[in-house]
């Protein structure tokens, strides 16, 4: 386990060496990422202005949702986004590389690279968390408890929508699609998603774990919430590597090398 660890702590550095080795690309990625950011949170409070909830949702709670949104996409974008790339890997045969080596197949895969917009999304939600956890006086500790919740939920979601590859082929752009639009679902108000669209936030884009149950809780301390956070963020955690397993079992039996020979 501490092997894996310093293992994990050495492709951290070398991804953030890497970042840091294009500094003017990195900086104009920073400027334009924050920026967009702060656009998008600048209309939720022109919106809130004329509208004063949304289905009981007030601007702290959009605020809590995005801070919490946008640090868990910054997160796996710095230190998993081999996963996000888990489709292009599949389709290239690279995969064949990672299963020749001692190491945890799926670190190596998460974070053999590494997207240098990440830290500056991560501060850019903690800035946002620091805003909402003034308006709404939330426990520093629940919300880091929450943030970590909602990161595995989402790493869990992209690792699962990236497995699809394993069966169906160029599915790299759909799965950034269904990405980014979980990202997008997970900090808009939950009251908006009624009938078939509550049960697909639960399932299909669980991001009812990632963002509607944890505000719940740090607003109103209920336990199910928590248990339900919880439960959720294991639920997604062994549903997702399961679809991996299953399709990586696929993978290896017609790898790029079978085919050719």
């Amino acid at each position: 386990m501490v092997v894996n660890f310093l293992y994990m702590w050495a492709l951290l550095k070398v991804n953030m060496k890497s970042a840091l080795s294009l500094r003017a690309v990195y900086v104009v990625r920073t400027f334009f990422g924050i920026a967009q950011h702060s656009v998008y949170i600048c209309m939720w409070f022109i919106m809130f202005e004329t509208v004063p909830s949304i289905g009981g949702w007030a601007i702290e709670h959009v605020l809590l949702a995005y801070g919490i949104g946008i640090v868990a996409w910054g997160s796996v974008a710095f230190f998993a986004f081999g996963l996000r790339s888990l489709p292009r890997q599949i389709d290239n045969g690279e995969l064949d590389v990672y299963l020749t080596q001692p190491r945890p197949l799926l670190i190596n895969i998460a974070m053999g690279t590494s997207q240098a917009s990440g830290p500056p999304e991560i501060l850019f939600g903690i800035g946002v968390l620091i805003i909402a956890g003034c308006m709404t006086h939330v426990s520093v500790f629940l919300l880091c408890l929450m943030v970590i919740c909602a990161t595995c939920v989402f790493g869990s979601m992209v690792l699962a929508y990236a497995s699809l590859g394993f069966w169906l082929k160029d599915f790299h752009g759909t799965s950034e699609e269904v990405t980014v639009n979980a990202f997008i679902v997970s900090n808009r108000p939950e009251a908006i998603f009624e009938g078939w669209l509550h049960i697909i936030v639960i399932t299909i884009v669980p991001v009812t774990f990632m963002t509607y149950l944890p505000i719940e809780f740090l607003l109103t301390h209920k336990l199910s919430a928590l248990l339900g956070v919880l439960l959720g963020v294991i639920g997604c955690m062994c549903i997702s590597y399961l679809i991996f397993k299953t399709g990586l079992r696929r993978y290896e039996s017609g790898n790029r090398f079978g085919v050719r020979g």
